[in-house]
């Protein structure tokens, strides 16, 4: 993910907050919080929600999708809700030494960053797979509980047991739901995975 940092005339930074850069070289933080995620119990679904207002900016089955999407629209340059992350001002100093910084990175890593990001790179590639393999079961496990429900659903409606009918038919929704949102999640570690394992043939490549 590519994080933006703005700089303000009167020497302020405005960002999106990201660990991917050690922030607290920049100067004194200010932060503030520009949304809130919650669950919501009757849509089934979780909300990005303005921190202030509590004004629904965006909603999904996965909160995988919701942190996607505060990524992508809460950048400098996509705020449509006037949220602001902002930095106190710093000294020009550390601008030059950030910039100068921001130079050597450009130049290329050496080794032992490169082996650094490998290593680090195989232990998320593990963790995903981990992950992976438990929304895998969980997609199963809400694929045979959607099997049972459905199937109680249509015993139920032929015996004239509406009851358990209606039991059926939610039970077969949220399974639904819940395999939606798995998949949905799944297919984001796939992606996460392609692009690590991409990212090590090249460290490897310059490695060798």
């Amino acid at each position: 993910m590519k994080s933006t940092l703005r700089f303000s005339p009167g020497g302020l930074i405005d960002c999106l907050y990201t660990e991917a850069i050690d922030l607290h070289q920049l100067g004194r933080l200010h932060v503030v919080r520009a949304t809130d995620i919650r669950f919501n119990d009757q849509t089934q679904e979780w909300e990005t929600r303005h921190a202030d207002t509590g004004e629904v900016l965006f909603s999904n089955l996965s909160r995988a999708a919701c942190l996607q999407w505060e990524h992508e629209n809460l950048q400098p340059q996509s705020r449509t809700h006037n949220l602001t992350n902002q930095l106190h001002p710093i000294p020009m100093k550390q601008i030059i030494i950030l910039a100068f910084s921001l130079l050597i990175a450009a130049c290329g890593p050496n080794k032992t960053q490169l082996r650094s990001e490998l290593q680090s790179i195989d232990s998320e590639m593990v963790n995903l797979r981990i992950a992976a393999e438990q929304h895998r079961s969980k997609m199963d496990q809400a694929e045979y509980v959607a099997f049972i429900g459905s199937f109680a659903a249509g015993y139920g409606a032929t015996s004239g047991n509406y009851e358990l009918a209606g039991d059926g038919a939610d039970t077969a929704v949220r399974s639904s739901r819940q395999y939606d949102a798995s998949s949905y999640s799944l297919d984001q570690l796939k992606q996460r995975y392609e692009v690590l394992a991409k990212r090590r043939t090249e460290i490897v490549k310059q490695l060798n």
